[in-house]
């Protein structure tokens, strides 16, 4: 059995290959329904194939959230591999997979008293919850204990950043913050906000602006004044514009010395509202454990 076994969920947007060298278990953030059919995501539907059918039909692609008794079968399935896990959630600002784990974690404990499962919110989103489980994961890796994992968890979260690149605001009424006609006028003007996830988890906007290009270059003027140094490690997602990812990502490395750049796809779970175009960008100054 391993030591110390890291969860989390889908909205990290954690490529395979991170996943596999840390075995790291990701459960499905929320279900994804498509005109009535379910389909969980990157087992039944790829990222790719969700924003297709967003661009074609918004209106068909809906999400429900996961129930206390599927997390409990994803946590039955992690507590055969070990007694002591770490599932780190997307942030409860945004979704209520935070509660949902705490309630699935008392049942768990009521069939397998043996195991134990501990929720950290990450107060965060996408390639920011991202670098935060790497480190947990990482820490779990060279042997640390619970304690120390949730502290590196918890050290590095408060260091690390994340803006978000709206390509359109066509789908942002799907989120409840602005109606469907009003999101459709926005879109006409090519208004493009720069969001900003702040420290409770929250969400405000940052900037806007008319053009990506330009709407890129702020982001890199903010990411430079936030983080304070020019060394980062960065998670990149996108939602079905690769493209938009490798002009940011050489973008990044003639401003930054960049430790690591990590690119993957933005979860539609949460990308629904985003849109395709969308881009995330996670950053942290260091991931090395021995500080």
């Amino acid at each position: 059995m391993a030591n110390v076994l890291i969860m989390t969920d889908s909205v990290a947007c954690l490529p395979a290959d991170i996943v596999e060298e840390f075995g790291i278990k990701v459960v499905p953030a929320a279900n994804i329904i498509i005109d009535g059919q379910n389909y969980i995501e990157n087992v039944s539907i790829s990222a790719t194939e969700a924003y297709q059918l967003i661009e074609k039909d918004p209106d068909k692609f809906l999400t429900s959230a996961m129930t206390p008794h599927v997390l409990l079968e994803e946590f039955e399935q992690a507590a055969s591999l070990s007694t002591e896990i770490v599932h780190i959630t997307l942030s409860s600002a945004l979704s209520a997979g935070f509660k949902t784990a705490g309630l699935a974690a008392e049942l768990l404990k009521e069939k397998k008293p043996e195991a134990a499962i501990h929720i950290v919110d990450s107060k965060a989103v996408a390639g920011m919850q991202g670098l935060m489980v790497r480190a947990a994961a990482k820490a779990a890796k060279k042997g640390m204990s619970v304690e120390e994992i949730i502290d590196t968890a918890q050290k590095v979260r408060a260091r690390t950043g994340g803006l978000f690149m709206l390509d359109t605001l066509r789908y942002i009424y799907r989120t409840g913050r602005m109606s469907k006609m009003g999101s459709r006028i926005a879109s006409m003007f090519n208004i493009r906000p720069i969001n900003k996830v702040m420290e409770d988890g929250t969400i405000i906007m940052a900037e806007r602006t008319r053009n990506r290009d330009h709407s890129l270059e702020i982001m890199l003027e903010l990411i430079s004044s936030e983080a304070g140094t020019d060394s980062l490690h960065f998670m990149l997602n996108h939602a079905n514009a690769p493209d938009v990812a490798e002009q940011f990502r050489e973008m990044l490395g003639r401003k930054f010395n960049c430790l690591s750049v990590t690119i993957s796809d933005y979860s539609p779970v949460m990308g629904y509202g985003a849109g395709p175009g969308a881009l995330f960008a996670g950053f942290t100054p260091s991931l090395d454990l021995s500080e």
